[in-house]
């Protein structure tokens, strides 16, 4: 096996990505990577990260993550990685720390920005459906971000998010009532869990 074949190899076996820190652990010539990049086999990402642009299994949230270190995924891409909703975003949604420039992923994104305090509340690892890992709000974040935003929220969507929450054995109520009065919505978290409850 030469070592193109190699790295071809090492792409395969990571859903289509490759970093200069593998090939060196490989003991395969960075210059490798400069080669696939000119005959456009391979398409450099983020620094040291690349990418096989022809990969068949490719993951969008986790390419977008690479490119924008800065993003979690929050709203309904956070609720479809915590399959609190069987619909797919049509654009990913993702947070960023407010004053983030985030002009040049406007049209791949649907960009929200928040005040620093709360940027990092609730962000947790969490794996796509293509197994790779990505930083997203977890649910309780997630639903409290939705009660805040609610009148641009689908109404199907929300309602189901908390019906699929309140039946799941992995809720944490207690975080979720702690996230509700952090944010200031723990009166509209306790109309929605009543409404929920007696239904």
């Amino acid at each position: 096996m030469n070592k193109f074949d190699s790295i071809a190899d090492l792409v395969k076996k990571n859903n289509g990505i490759i970093s200069s820190k593998e090939i060196a652990e490989n003991n395969i010539e960075t210059w490798y990577l400069t080669e696939l990049v000119k005959k456009h086999r391979l398409e450099r990402i983020n620094r040291g990260v690349y990418l096989d642009p022809s990969y068949e299994n490719y993951d969008e949230y986790f390419i977008l993550q690479l490119k924008n270190s800065r993003c979690i995924f929050s709203y309904s891409s956070a609720l479809y990685l915590h399959e609190l909703t069987d619909r797919i975003p049509y654009l990913p949604e993702i947070t960023v720390p407010r004053g983030y420039n985030a002009s040049h992923i406007k049209d791949k994104a649907v960009v929200h920005s928040i005040r620093h305090d709360w940027y990092a509340v609730g962000q947790m690892d969490i794996k796509t459906a293509q197994g790779n890992v990505v930083k997203a709000y977890d649910a309780e974040r997630t639903l409290c971000d939705l009660i805040r935003d609610r009148n641009n929220q689908d109404v199907e969507v929300f309602s189901k998010a908390f019906t699929l929450y309140f039946k799941s054995k992995t809720k944490d109520i207690w975080k979720l009532r702690d996230y509700a009065k952090r944010f200031a919505v723990s009166q509209k978290l306790e109309s929605i869990q009543e409404l929920i409850t007696y239904e």
